[in-house]
């Protein structure tokens, strides 16, 4: 049995803030020194085309991903990003989901920095580490009301882009972590 300990980034981008109003569009999960690993709920959902509101394939799928992690690395993923995924999990009436050490740089630039903004596009330009991408509210509507697959594409290229500049900035920010320095892994 391995000590080694296993780490990954990860974003949600949803079409609500709120859990109990919005659902998944996608996920990405990035291992620490791997690839990312894409979830799309327009290619896991079986009747996308006629019910978008079942995220139930792509919830199950980015938690078992998730799973196979002892760390996790989400940017403001204390207050979004997994109470997001406790309430879709709920919503479904699935088993909960796991408990594993979160490591939030959105924490981290509050409790360590002092910084006018500790947003991930803040912390990354601060860092001149910044290759984040916007997305138009048109993109967002079209992906989520309408189904159109070109404009849920560039949501996912939107969500693979955040998770490769988070890695950049945890990789900047873990020696301000306990946890990172407790389990001594990372990027």
């Amino acid at each position: 049995m391995s000590n080694q300990v296993s780490c990954c980034v990860f974003d949600l981008e949803t079409t609500n803030l709120s859990a109990d109003f919005g659902v998944i569009l996608c996920g990405v999960v990035k291992p620490a020194h791997g690839r990312p690993r894409i979830f799309r709920a327009d290619t896991l959902n079986p009747n996308w085309s006629n019910c978008r509101s079942d995220d139930r394939h792509v919830t199950t799928a980015i938690v078992a991903e998730l799973d196979k992690f002892d760390i996790w690395v989400a940017h403001n993923g204390a207050k979004f990003d997994v109470p997001f995924l406790r309430t879709r999990l709920l919503a479904h009436a699935m088993p909960p989901l796991p408990t594993k050490k979160l490591i939030d740089p959105v924490l981290l630039a509050r409790n360590k920095l002092r910084m006018n903004f500790n947003s991930l596009n803040a912390v990354a330009n601060h860092l001149r580490a910044n290759s984040k991408t916007d997305v138009e509210p048109q993109q967002w509507l079209a992906a989520a009301l309408d189904g159109n697959r070109r404009a849920m594409s560039y949501i996912v290229k939107h969500c693979v882009q955040d998770v490769l500049v988070l890695e950049k900035v945890i990789g900047a920010l873990k020696a301000y972590s306990g946890t990172y320095n407790t389990y001594g892994s990372g990027f």
